[in-house]
């Protein structure tokens, strides 16, 4: 569905807006004041139903289908310990890391708490207890620190961290014409009715309840897809413990 088609030819985010408020064909894409607030709308609504998409989604890890590009990459390593993710990268969770100090030999690295650390603090030992072949980071934020650090032979060697994560949508601007959300396409109209609540309950309580009750419904069907969406994923049975009181 794409997100504002005024002539009608195809029904956009817009349009459908339009029928679930009950403000009518043009109400919103006729009026430029009306329409950057319906686009405010429609970014919150989506990222409502991205949460709950990243909160239920199994193996298939879902992403933006407008970006060009997988969520991973690879960047340099330098001498520093902390290494801070790009604002353009979009960040919000970091689901793997993995280090190479000779440009060639990747290690998984894992995670671990700075409180977890001996001589933190201490320049001179604290990679000490650490090994190149089992890195480790600590989570800041929007980046993290690296344990061990590369020397600068490795980093003139072609040291890399290489990640993937998971990242935010491409939003709408309220120019956009033939956008679409970057979800599933059965989905698509689940934006539009969250948007409408979010105007709904500021304007109708009556109608924002009916919306809400819709939109409930539309997140069930939503995270039962997300949540299997890998046929080829095994389900796995554990049969339940009983408790004895």
């Amino acid at each position: 569905m794409v997100f504002n088609d005024s002539t009608l030819a195809t029904v956009g985010l817009i349009q459908r807006c339009e029928d679930w408020t009950g403000i009518g064909d043009g109400g919103i894409s006729g009026d430029t004041t009306t329409l950057k607030k319906f686009t405010a709308h429609i970014n919150e609504g989506m990222y409502d139903v991205y949460v709950e998409m990243l909160k239920s989604h199994d193996g298939f890890d879902p992403d933006d289908t407008n970006y060009t590009d997988y969520p991973a990459g690879t960047f340099p390593l330098t001498t520093n310990r902390d290494y801070v993710f790009p604002a353009s990268m979009n960040f919000l969770e970091l689901k793997d890391v993995r280090i190479t100090y000779d440009g060639t030999n990747y290690y998984k690295a894992t995670p671990i708490d700075s409180s977890q650390i001996e001589a933190l603090g201490n320049a001179t030992n604290e990679d000490a207890n650490f090994s190149y072949t089992e890195p480790r980071y600590d989570p800041k934020s929007n980046g993290f620190f690296l344990y061990p650090k590369a020397t600068a032979a490795q980093v003139s060697a072609g040291a890399k961290a290489r990640i993937e994560f998971t990242r935010e949508f491409d939003e709408f601007a309220y120019t956009d014409t033939t956008q679409e959300p970057g979800i599933d396409r059965p989905w698509h109209d689940l934006i539009a009715i969250c948007a409408s609540m979010k105007w709904a309950v500021m304007k109708d309580a009556d109608k924002y309840a009916k919306l809400k009750a819709k939109y409930e419904k539309g997140i069930f069907s939503l995270t039962q897809h997300y949540g299997r969406k890998n046929k080829d994923e095994a389900l796995v049975f554990t049969p339940m413990v009983p408790e004895f009181t």
